[in-house]
């Protein structure tokens, strides 16, 4: 069987190695139909740079005896266009430019990067422009890319450039390099300068632009000089040009036989619940899976007959930490916490330009719906389209991986290994887990409410109550959480149910409902009254809660797929916040 391209960006290598390949090739027909600059983002891991390698291997001339050996099995193979194997292709990749050691070091790195792709697209194509390389006193990014444009200018070729990770040093120097980031991409900036050379070209040589990144940050910056470029990120039929569609996936895992090594059934529910969910425009239907998180999975199923001991990549989870610290430096504690707890964020109207400049003012505003800064966490696959709301959309996080990045911030936020270490965690939540004995997850419970701060303590609700529990649970990390699942009878706040991995280790999976009684309802003091006195004088209001907890989950239990949803055996509890400071709990019988 073709191997499982896992890691590999190239795809000149991945046909050579007859790996296996999701044609993709299509989506060049859909591009040669639009504007000829074009500027694209997706998150990471969706496969932008093995498109790129692609489109490179398609065009570039030097390829066209080989076209039937890349695509002829292809979508693309079979209906090809006037455009294939016609130009010199430059491909630019700006991952490695240096970023965190000044503007000058930034700089020589950028030039560096540049003149060394150019140098070898010159020897590439030394058969079409007579050249071994650019002038050795010439070492400047600009000047090397004016070089190659009027050199295939003077032979009369057209060229087609591609553009990977255009802001990936931009990412890097958003927190506290700010100021260096202005002087290279304001007014005569020398990234911008750069830009404005690529304008040039394209009135000479350059036929066609495809940019590429993850963020819009850089966009207004770097195309104010260059304004050229058409936005189509957020096009209804480039929703699945990266990432795997539903058909994709079942077509992969049938591919490799997976139902002969794990539960078809519980594998494809573990890859939509892990991978899927991520839409790029309102109006279309389907979600895409991510690339990457599916190759991921499934390669390590084919290897070892089992699912991995982690079902998150840990490489997966390293790049969205990075992302989700990009947004930290905006979305204030308030903001990430309504992000953290709510199923769904918005309206908001995303924006397809902004700058670094814009998010900083937005994130000064007190009033501020957060418009840029909702979508830079679009953008970046941290959260992605729910639904449409009029002229704007609602938002969500996307799936289980990302969801859980955002309960890691949590943990942190709430300073839970200040309140328990992982031993004493790990022990409560094996009561819970096997006895079902709350006692010791609920003490823990409640010395997380009374370390949090006043500040925390302003904010507190029912969904903040939530959030503390489901912190718990996931450093645990033998349960899968549902937040907000559906139900006939409305949503439950939270379900947890055994984690396929861990099937053994769960005796009983549980559907909680949360209630917050707020301080200006209860009677009494809570700062001079003892714990014991405030709940016999407020007892009424608390069994009041209790109640209409019990009667919410009740309808709840009504919904099938809740009650045949798993054959562990079903808890149904009931946690009451009691002002700030006290909880109590029960089992629903």
């Amino acid at each position: 069987m073709k191997k499982i391209p896992y890691g590999i960006s190239n795809y000149k290598e991945l046909r050579d190695l007859n790996m296996y390949y999701v044609d993709k090739t299509k989506y060049i027909e859909v591009l040669e139909e639009k504007d000829r600059y074009q500027f694209f983002i997706r998150p990471r891991r969706f496969g932008k740079s093995l498109f790129l390698t692609m489109m490179e291997c398609y065009y570039d001339i030097n390829e066209k005896e080989n076209f039937e050996k890349y695509f002829g099995e292809l979508y693309i193979g079979k209906n090809k266009t006037a455009e294939a194997n016609k130009y010199i292709v430059l491909k630019l990749n700006f991952s490695a430019v240096i970023s965190d050691q000044g503007k000058e070091k930034l700089i020589e790195s950028f030039d560096m990067t540049v003149v060394q792709e150019i140098n070898t697209s010159i020897r590439k194509y030394k058969n079409i422009l007579g050249k071994e390389g650019l002038p050795q006193d010439k070492n400047t990014a600009t000047y090397a890319l004016q070089y190659i444009a009027d050199e295939a200018r003077i032979k009369g070729y057209k060229m087609i450039l591609l553009v990977d990770e255009y802001d990936n040093f931009a990412n890097n120097m958003i927190k506290g390099q700010d100021i260096i980031y202005k002087e290279l991409l304001h007014k005569d900036g020398y990234i911008r300068t750069f830009y404005k050379a690529i304008k040039m070209g394209t009135e000479t040589a350059i036929t066609k632009v495809f940019v590429t990144g993850v963020s819009p940050i850089m966009l207004d910056d770097v195309t104010s000089g260059a304004n050229i470029f058409t936005y189509m990120s957020n096009d209804e039929d480039l929703n699945s040009i990266l990432g795997f569609t539903q058909n994709e996936v079942e077509e992969m895992v049938d591919y490799y036989r997976l139902a002969e090594l794990v539960n078809k059934e519980e594998l494809m529910d573990t890859l939509k619940k892990y991978c899927n969910g991520y839409k790029f425009n309102e109006n279309t239907k389907e979600t895409v899976y991510n690339t990457d998180m599916v190759l991921y999975l499934i390669k390590n199923i084919i290897q070892t007959k089992r699912y991995p001991k982690n079902l998150i990549d840990e490489n997966v989870k390293t790049d969205y930490t990075r992302l989700r610290n990009i947004a930290e430096n905006f979305v204030g504690k308030e903001e990430m916490r309504q992000l953290i707890e709510g199923a769904e964020v918005g309206p908001v109207q995303i924006k397809e330009r902004f700058n670094l400049e814009s998010l900083y003012e937005e994130q000064k505003e007190e009033q501020s719906q957060y418009t840029n800064i909702r979508s830079l966490l679009y953008y970046l696959g941290l959260l992605t389209i729910s639904k449409q709301d009029a002229n704007a959309v609602m938002l969500k996080v996307p799936n289980y991986a990302i969801s859980a990045l955002y309960w890691e911030y949590m943990s942190k936020m709430y300073e839970i290994e200040n309140s328990a270490q992982y031993d004493e965690l790990k022990e409560a939540m094996k009561k819970m887990r096997l006895y079902a004995d709350l006692e010791h997850i609920m003490e823990i419970y409640s010395r997380v409410i009374n370390r949090m701060s006043n500040r925390d303590l302003l904010y507190y609700n029912e969904a903040t109550s939530k959030g503390i529990f489901i912190t718990l649970v996931y450093t645990d990390g033998l349960y899968l959480i549902e937040s907000e699942k559906s139900a006939d009878g409305g949503y439950t706040d939270l379900y947890i149910k055994e984690n396929v991995l861990y099937k053994e280790h769960i005796k009983y999976r549980y559907m909680i409902e949360f209630k917050h009684i707020k301080e200006k309802e209860l009677k009494g003091d809570t700062k001079t009254e003892s714990k014991e006195a405030i709940l016999e004088k407020n007892k009424d209001i608390i069994e009041r809660n209790k109640d209409e907890a019990k009667q919410q989950i009740e309808r709840y239990m009504e919904e099938y797929n809740i009650i045949n949803d798993s054959e562990k055996e079903l808890k149904k509890l009931v946690v009451i916040t009691v002002g700030r400071k006290y909880a109590v709990w029960e089992i629903v019988e």
